[in-house]
């Protein structure tokens, strides 16, 4: 093994780019069903959206990004509703 190998890929700005339209997208999902039903639980907009099909921590991540962007918000427990 050489020094700086790594078994890994490597991620480029094109990686990032394409995860950012991934997490938007995801947000935008959750945002459009709180709109259309209000405050929901978080295992009802799993279920609804089927998240066990995103992949490992998308749902999770897009729940907390999309409270970070204001693009919804956390509520009480595991509850989110549309943003103010």
């Amino acid at each position: 093994m050489t020094a700086g190998y790594t078994p890994f890929p490597s991620t480029s700005s094109r990686d990032d780019d394409e995860n950012e339209w991934w997490l938007k997208r995801e947000i935008s999902l959750i945002q459009n069903l709180l709109k259309a039903e209000g405050e929901t639980s978080k295992q009802e907009i799993g279920e609804r959206l089927g998240q066990k099909y995103w992949g490992p921590l998308r749902f999770r991540n897009a729940l907390k990004a999309g409270c970070e962007r204001g693009a919804f918000r956390k509520v009480g427990g595991n509850r989110y509703a549309p943003a103010e």
